[in-house]
């Protein structure tokens, strides 16, 4: 584990690398969205460069979309006003950046009126269990910080509730917030042990399915596997039980590595652009922005929604921790 007590501490910097740190990963992955481990490695070994996807290279998806909505809402409310989160995922929405069936639905529903507390229960009478929810959760990490993880989910279901309400997918927005808020303070990581903090974050989970898979995540850490054996024990789908854990287990199994991180992330195959988006989020706020290739920081996206913005609104963020 590298040693981060020598480097000097900056939240603005943990704020940008977490936000910009999904991006990255989205950005990566979402060229070859999809595809299988094996179909990867055939056309590209690995995948360390941005690659053409439905936007052209290095633009990100809805992963990052709706995660710049979150932060944007968390910078003008001054913190989790679930409203107004589900209004700016509205205003956000871009269906050319590859939201889902029920994704898109919600989001026409919400431009229309429909209240957000009613969004989430729309479409499943027991809400959606898919990653929608955990994907974008980064911001409210980085605000929570280390708080306790039972405190910290009435404000995770907050945020989330307009799209998602199942237990499941609210379980893994928590603790990939935890993760992220934890990592976010951490100035010396010498004593960090990542698959004890795995086995801690687990029981904050009310699924038993979902504690049980980052369980297994933690025990996997200490085992060498290929690509094809993690997603075969963790899944790489669009399920919060299939992609939080596997990106938990990638960002701590690569932990000293935010590059490896997510081009591992991206090699599992299945929702790979979600999947290296939480990763990043992840080791981004431990390493902080500087700590991702400069070529992945130079190639992503431009304009009023691109890097800049992401950037801007990153250190707004960090100005209101305290």
């Amino acid at each position: 584990m590298t040693d981060t007590a020598d480097q000097k501490y900056d939240i603005a910097d943990r704020c940008a690398g977490s936000i910009l740190g999904t991006a990255f990963g989205d950005a990566l992955g979402a060229g070859v969205e999809g595809w299988t481990s094996e179909e990867i490695k055939k056309e590209y070994g690995e995948v360390r460069e941005y690659i053409e996807c439905r936007m052209g290279a290095g633009f990100y998806t809805d992963d990052t979309q709706m995660t710049l909505a979150m932060l944007r809402s968390i910078v003008r409310t001054g913190g989790i006003d679930g409203a107004d989160c589900a209004a700016c995922c509205a205003e956000a929405f871009d269906p050319e950046r590859g939201y889902g069936r029920s994704a898109s639905e919600i989001m026409k529903a919400l431009k229309k009126g429909t209240a957000y507390t009613e969004t989430g229960n729309m479409l499943f009478p027991d809400g959606s269990y898919g990653n929608g929810a955990a994907m974008r959760i980064a911001p409210v990490g980085l605000l929570c910080g280390e708080m306790d993880p039972s405190l910290m989910r009435a404000w995770v279901f907050e945020a989330v509730r307009s799209t998602h309400t199942h237990d499941e997918a609210v379980d893994g927005a928590l603790v990939l917030a935890a993760a992220i808020g934890y990592l976010s303070r951490l100035v010396d990581a010498s004593g960090f042990d990542p698959s004890a903090f795995l086995l801690g974050l687990s029981p904050y989970c009310r699924t038993m399915e979902l504690r049980s898979r980052i369980m297994l995540a933690a025990r996997l850490l200490g085992e060498e596997m290929t690509p094809e054996e993690v997603a075969a024990q963790l899944g790489n789908g669009v399920r919060t039980l299939e992609s939080v854990p596997i990106a938990l287990y990638t960002a701590f199994r690569y932990i000293d590595d935010p590059e490896q991180a997510l081009v591992a992330a991206v090699g599992y195959g299945g929702d790979t652009d979600t999947v290296a988006a939480m990763t990043g989020a992840v080791v981004g706020a431990l390493h902080g922005a500087e700590h991702f290739p400069r070529r992945w920081h130079d190639g992503l996206e431009r304009g009023p929604h691109g890097y800049e913005t992401l950037r801007d609104l990153s250190t707004q963020l960090a100005k209101m921790i305290k």
